[in-house]
């Protein structure tokens, strides 16, 4: 399982994530189950957000290869 920590007051299972793309405005959004709704993380840049990006999907691609 893989949680990202936003702030000091919020975890997300992304277990539960139907979706993780680039938004506009230099924004990452999170489609999660209907119930959770959408997740917005804006970031300063786009190279931030590129960056926190790769780093994310490197981390579920690893996650799901330790799985299989």
């Amino acid at each position: 399982m893989l949680w990202l920590r936003l702030g000091d007051g919020e975890l997300i299972n992304l277990a539960h994530a139907r979706s993780i793309k680039k938004g506009p405005n230099s924004t990452i959004e999170i489609y999660m189950d209907p119930v959770s709704g959408r997740r917005v993380l804006p970031f300063a840049g786009d190279e931030q957000r590129n960056e926190i990006f790769q780093k994310l999907v490197g981390n579920l691609i690893k996650m799901r290869v330790a799985l299989e």
